[in-house]
């Protein structure tokens, strides 16, 4: 029997209906089945602590992996699958990407025990993909397998490293500082800095309008020296600084009632199609287009993907297959004919930081102009968006004529202006029109002489319009905006885009707020920890240069040129230097947020002693971590923080309880006032009796008896190992039943397999 593997259950449909059930299994992983140990809770200590694992000279580290919370699941049952069968092949299908071949690695080291595995990749889920993948199958690509492990090694150790010192700098809470987090966050607060750092500078501008076109006044020639000029000191001539000028001007307009005009001038110009989407730029454009988030967008491509509709979606290349392309140009040629055909493609984007191992996104049969009504309608739209570029790339551009008018307004001794265009040739543009609507070619005549009475005037629309406004600061990124800054400045990749936006939000780094904003304490860890961190010459670590410097030795890594080994060991190196460079700038420092405000909630609680230590400013980092470790040492009993009070009057209210009846009922004697660890106990008996108070969820309910079945126990037999007799006993939530018997029956399983 043949096992062939994914990752995303929602391929296994379309995949098992390709290949039949005699022969082949599909089963899916649902992503990573392993990661590093991280979770204090659930693996061992001493490996959670850990930044990094020795190696061998020429080695990569080999650190003790652990399953990740789907993982095991997974692998039992592509086990259970195999037990039914005397002889298997495992095709491992992950996605064709790094990250997939790290995946495979980490099946094949579970299965390969018990049969073959092959590693396969398709860019698109059609039949002829499925079906050539797995007549060809390969082995892994141990240099991508390299280049994904150094990632995730590195990534490990700056995160491990730095986290501390980023806590450091904001007063409560969590933090981190990461690889490619932190020159993110950088770009946010460099945005802020220049926005506050902006002084507006105050215009005027008129405009009219008439049946012929929309007129600005021209007040200023760039050389004039009072040209109005902006923020990048570039002259605008439909712009001036003088009100007495601008008024001069809207009455001589509106007295004039029409404007004649004095010169035409004709240019054409040739647009050339863009390339076909790569992940940044669908996102991008799915923005600008429908107004979508990213989250939306990889949702829908993800949709549109495992149904089998476009390629692979996490790309940055834009080239196509010669195969896409002559399909693609068969569409053009039936749809508008062999006239609207361009040149043939240049095979995409080159140069470093690219990927190009994937093609761009594009449809998998370009023939199909839509999708069945039972695609959800949004995806419909996503895949119409990604047809119309990809047939726009194969097509001859577009030739657009454009008018540049200039007309008097009376004796006014200065000119309006306006535009005028048309589409001699719409080009590619025709590929976009079920989208936009057709595109305009009807020609425009105008002559000189001819005239343009205004048109009419109301309160709330003057014609002309005179406007006083003044410069506005940058706008803040919006997340796609954000992903084209990260993908220009080399930094990132495809498939952590968005995720690396959303961690910054979850960090509580940066909010939402008109654009992505950082908080104070994203504010701190960029312009305050982030520069402790360098290398030699004093380069930053999260200095965008240096980060993208780092992405081409992982590209280097991937692409065989050089060694995984060697890579990691030189930047271990590096960041151990920048590491110890961080701590000493930092404990050479004044007293830091966390610190400070650790201090203060000591001496709050303890008034007699804050009035010898008095002012905070006055002492260094040192010598406020001594003083803070002193008073608790001496005993000095916490306040509880605003959250806490929040979280345990929320339980409380819940319960419907007072503090004094709550700590009666749990058996503890609190401190009047109470303390933080009074607090902090009474919150966790409360959770633990809200977590008795619950039904298990169906999930854990299927689960118990998934693994009770595995290891041949009864209902009754497996409710016995925490004290219950039937499934209905068992309690819910983290600290219930059902929970201690999953993690009692998966430490079974595992015993039985060793």
């Amino acid at each position: 029997m043949n096992i062939l593997i994914v990752e995303s259950k929602a391929k296994i449909k379309t995949i098992q209906k390709v290949l039949g059930r005699s022969q082949w299994r599909v089963l899916a992983t649902g992503g990573h089945i392993e990661c590093l140990p991280a979770d204090r809770k659930r693996h061992d200590r001493k490996e959670v602590k850990k930044a990094y694992w020795s190696n061998r000279a020429g080695e990569l580290p080999q650190p003790p992996w652990v399953w990740e919370d789907r993982g095991e699941a997974a692998v039992d049952a592509i086990r259970a699958e195999a037990a039914h069968h005397d002889e298997v092949v495992f095709y491992i299908a992950t996605d064709p990407d790094r990250e997939g071949e790290r995946i495979a690695w980490h099946l094949e080291r579970h299965l390969r025990e018990l049969g073959a595995c092959q590693r396969v990749t398709f860019q698109e889920i059609t039949a002829r993909a499925i079906e050539s993948a797995v007549a060809s199958p390969g082995d892994l690509d141990r240099a991508l397998v390299d280049a994904a492990l150094v990632r995730v090694f590195i990534d490990r150790l700056v995160g491990w490293r730095s986290r501390n010192t980023a806590k450091a700098f904001v007063e409560r809470g969590t933090t981190s500082m990461g690889r490619v987090q932190t020159p993110t966050l950088g770009f946010v607060v460099q945005r802020e800095l220049e926005r506050e750092a902006h002084v507006p500078i105050a215009f005027f501008e008129v405009s009219a309008r008439t049946t012929l076109a929309e007129w600005k006044v021209r007040f200023h020639e760039p050389d004039d020296a009072e040209a109005w000029r902006g923020d990048d000191g570039r002259p605008n001539a439909h712009r001036t600084a003088s009100r007495e000028l601008a008024e001069s001007a809207e009455v001589a307009v509106r007295e004039s009632g029409t404007l004649e005009v004095e010169s035409v001038t004709s240019r054409n110009r040739r647009e050339s199609p863009k390339q076909p989407f790569r992940t940044d730029t669908l996102l991008r454009a799915a923005s600008s287009q429908f107004g979508w988030s990213m989250k939306k967008t990889n949702k829908l491509a993800s949709v549109l993907y495992e149904a089998g509709h476009v390629t692979y979606i996490r790309t940055d290349s834009t080239r196509l297959s010669e195969e896409a392309v002559l399909a693609g140009q068969a569409v053009v040629v039936a749809s508008w004919g062999q006239a609207a055909l361009g040149a043939a493609p240049t095979g995409g984007e080159t140069g470093a930081g690219v990927q190009d191992a994937h093609e761009a996104i594009r449809p998998t049969d370009p023939a199909a102009a839509r999708l069945p009504d039972d695609v959800d309608a949004d995806a419909r739209r996503l895949y119409a968006l990604i047809r119309a570029r990809t047939l726009a790339a194969l097509m001859a551009p577009s030739l657009r004529t454009t008018l540049s008018l200039r007309a008097l307004a009376g004796a006014f001794d200065r000119r309006l202006e306006a535009a005028l265009s048309w589409f001699d040739d719409p080009g590619w543009r025709r590929a976009f029109e079920p989208l936009s609507g057709p595109v305009d070619t009807a020609p425009i005549r105008v002559e000189p002489g001819d005239g343009a009475p205004l048109g009419p005037a109301t309160e709330d629309a003057p014609n002309p319009l005179l406007r006083e406004d003044a410069t506005r600061p940058p706008a803040r990124y919006s997340p796609a905006a954000l992903v084209k800054q990260m993908r220009d400045a080399g930094i990132g990749r495809p498939s952590t885009y968005a995720s690396m936006i959303d961690k910054l939000g979850d960090k509580k780094l940066i909010v939402e707020d008109s654009g992505l904003c950082p908080t104070p304490g994203g504010r701190r860890i960029w312009l305050e920890a982030a520069p402790l961190f360098t290398v030699r010459d004093d380069e930053p670590v999260f200095d965008v240069d240096y980060t993208a410097r780092l992405e081409r030795r992982l590209d280097a890594v991937a692409e065989g040129t050089a060694s995984g080994a060697g890579v990691w060991e030189e930047l271990r190196d590096e960041f151990r230097t920048a590491h110890e460079a961080a701590l000493q700038a930092r404990d050479s420092g004044k007293m830091l947020p966390r610190t400070r405000q650790r201090l203060a909630d000591y001496l709050a609680a303890s008034p007699e002693i804050a009035r010898e230590v008095g002012d905070l400013d006055a002492l260094g980092e040192v010598e406020g971590r001594a003083l803070a470790s002193r008073l608790r040492g001496a005993g000095a009993a916490l306040l509880p923080t605003q959250a806490q009070n929040d979280w345990l009057n929320r339980l409380l209210e819940g319960a419907g309880l007072s503090a004094i009846e709550a700590a009666e009922l749990a058996g503890l004697e609190v401190s009047e006032p109470p303390s933080r660890s009074d607090v902090s106990a009474l919150i966790d008996h409360l959770k633990e009796q809200v977590d008795l108070s619950r039904t298990p969820s169906d999930k854990q309910l299927r689960l118990v008896e998934s693994l009770g079945r595995k290891l041949a126990l009864d209902e009754s037999e497996a409710c016995a190992l925490v004290g219950c007799a039937r499934f209905e006993e068992l309690t819910g939530g983290r600290g219930g039943t059902a929970s201690a018997l999953i993690d009692l029956l998966k430490a079974r399983q595992r015993a039985a397999k060793t």
